[in-house]
C-alpha cells in the first residue's frame, strides 16, 4: 500500500506542463522508431521472407528431382529384371543363334527315333528380316510312319522345352494295305536376331 500511495503522490506533484513534456518525449521516441522500422527493420524482414520463399522453392525442386530420380531408378531396375528374365527365357526355350539349326535337327532326329518315324531330307527357310527382335526359321520335315508313330512324334514334340511350332502337316502319300503314311511337317522356331 505504501508504494501505491507514493506513486499517487508523485504523479500529483508533477505539473501538467511536465506531463506534457513527458508525453511529447514519448511521442517523439515513438515517431523516431517509425523511420528506424521502415529503413532498417522492415527491409530485413522482407529480405528474410524472400530468402525463405527461395529456400522453399529450392526444396520443392529438390523433392521433384528426387521423385524423378527414384522413378528412373525403378524403371532401370525393372529393365534389368526384364533383361534377366528374357535371357533366361532365351536360354531355356530358344535354340542358340549360332548353332540353332543343327541343335534343332538333332532334337528332331531324337524325337523321330523315339517315335519310331523315318526322316528324309530336311528343307530350311530363314526369314530375311527379323520381327520384334526375333528371326523365324521354317523347316519342312518329311517323315514316314504309322498314325500311332505320328501321334507319338507330336506328343513328344509338344513336351520338349524348346520353342517349336507345328505350322502344318501335309499328306504326301499313303501305302495301301499298310498303316504307313508319308507327311511333310512344316515346323518353325525363333532365334534372337542379334546384330
Amino acid at each position: 500500500m505504501c508504494g501505491t500511495a507514493r506513486l499517487n503522490e508523485i504523479s500529483m506533484n508533477l505539473s501538467s506542463k511536465n506531463q506534457q513534456i513527458i508525453y511529447s518525449l514519448l511521442l517523439a521516441l515513438i515517431l523516431l522508431n517509425l523511420p528506424i522500422y521502415f529503413f532498417f527493420v522492415r527491409p530485413e524482414i522482407e529480405a528474410d521472407a524472400g530468402e525463405q520463399a527461395s529456400i522453399q522453392q529450392m526444396r520443392q525442386q529438390l523433392v521433384r528431382r528426387a521423385t524423378t530420380l527414384n522413378a528412373l531408378k525403378e524403371i532401370e531396375r525393372k529393365l534389368k529384371d526384364s533383361r534377366e528374365k528374357y535371357k533366361k527365357f532365351e536360354a531355356d526355350f530358344l535354340f542358340p543363334r549360332d548353332k540353332g539349326a543343327s541343335k534343332l535337327l538333332e532334337e528332331l532326329d531324337d524325337i523321330c527315333a523315339e517315335a519310331g518315324l523315318l526322316r528324309n531330307r530336311v528343307g530350311y527357310h530363314l526369314d530375311p528380316e527379323p520381327t520384334l527382335g526375333m528371326q523365324r526359321l521354317g523347316i519342312t520335315l518329311p517323315i514316314e510312319g504309322s498314325y500311332a508313330n505320328i501321334r507319338d512324334f507330336l506328343n513328344i514334340l509338344e513336351s520338349t522345352s524348346k520353342f517349336v511350332i507345328v505350322d502344318s502337316m501335309a499328306l504326301v502319300s499313303e501305302r495301301e494295305g499298310t498303316e504307313i503314311i508319308q507327311l511333310d511337317v512344316s515346323l518353325s522356331t525363333l532365334f534372337v536376331a542379334h546384330p
